[in-house]
């Protein structure tokens, strides 16, 4: 059909009929399609309520709340959020960093995405503020040109993990310091345990309390060594009054000692054997000559003092 019989044709009652036809059914699926978009916000609208994280959303840039679902209400219990400005609503927003936050993201089209964000808020039932930590999303909202109207909020509340990551931390922390002091503890009852003690020139007793083993035995024959050839000491006492009980290994690294007291020049006595570490000697056959042995320190001592 040309352009010159179109009007003629659009005039005459069968081409007005077509005409409202076509009208007519354009119209039909324009109803058709606001109808399902109509469905599609609703269902969208019902699930953001339904949810149970925090949901809001602001439009413009002094972010009017537009949208606010039930659990974000809950955290700001009697307060009139839906109309009213974010700095109006919720002021210690600004305070603690969000008002710039959700600026950056209006200006710049770029979401924010934030792991443990602390957020206080004022707990009504507690009567003060309550530190809660969020994982939280922050995106621009579009208008149809793609231009940015708003900014929404996905976030959910994960206070009771990071309190328990601390409480858990805390606990480690715990524990090492425990360690750290258990250790202090050892180190100084090894020291105390393996004292060497000056009695005169030339004279060291070594009083020996509790078990030995192969690194305090290493340890204290390196400081008794280090001592004797220092001072040139003459005579060293080993006492063992303070040695319960005494096995194999106990009696040879004794005997080592000895042996490398002896080793530098040195006289060496033992003291304090009680009668049955004297036995449990003989029957594991140690062999203790060369080492003046001596039942008490106050004995071993006048002999030491005597050889001067």
């Amino acid at each position: 059909m040309s352009e010159e019989t179109a009007p003629a044709e659009a005039s005459t009652p069968e081409g007005a009929e077509r005409r409202i036809a076509a009208l007519e059914r354009a119209l039909a699926e324009a109803q058709a399609a606001l109808a399902d978009a109509r469905v599609t916000y609703q269902s969208m609208y019902d699930m953001l309520m339904q949810v149970r994280t925090p949901i809001a959303m602001w439009r413009g840039d002094d972010f009017v709340f537009t949208l606010v679902n039930p659990v974000y209400a809950t955290y700001l219990p009697e307060r009139q959020l839906m109309g009213r400005p974010l700095a109006e609503a919720i002021p210690e927003a600004k305070e603690q960093g969000f008002m710039d936050l959700m600026n950056g993201v209006y200006r710049t089209g770029e979401p924010f995405y934030g792991n443990e964000l602390p957020v206080k808020l004022y707990s009504v039932e507690k009567g003060c503020d309550e530190l809660r930590w969020i994982n939280a999303v922050y995106a621009p909202v579009r208008d149809g040109t793609g231009t940015i109207v708003g900014v929404c909020h996905f976030g959910v509340d994960i206070t009771e993990q990071v309190q328990a990551r601390q409480a858990a931390e805390a606990r480690a922390e715990e524990l090492r310091r425990s360690a750290e002091l258990i250790a202090a503890q050892q180190e100084t009852i090894r020291v105390l345990g393996t004292p060497l003690l000056p009695l005169a020139p030339g004279v060291l007793a070594a009083p020996l309390i509790g078990p030995i083993d192969a690194q305090r035995s290493a340890q204290f024959l390196e400081q008794l060594l280090d001592r004797v050839a220092a001072q040139g000491i003459a005579s060293v006492i080993l006492d063992v009054t303070g040695i319960e009980t005494i096995d194999t290994q106990a009696a040879n690294e004794l005997v080592r000692a000895a042996q490398a007291v002896r080793l530098l020049g040195a006289r060496v006595l033992v003291t304090g054997i009680r009668p049955s570490m004297a036995q449990v000697l003989v029957q594991l056959g140690v062999d203790l000559r060369g080492i003046a042995t001596y039942s008490t320190l106050q004995a071993g001592i006048a002999a030491a003092m005597s050889a001067r």
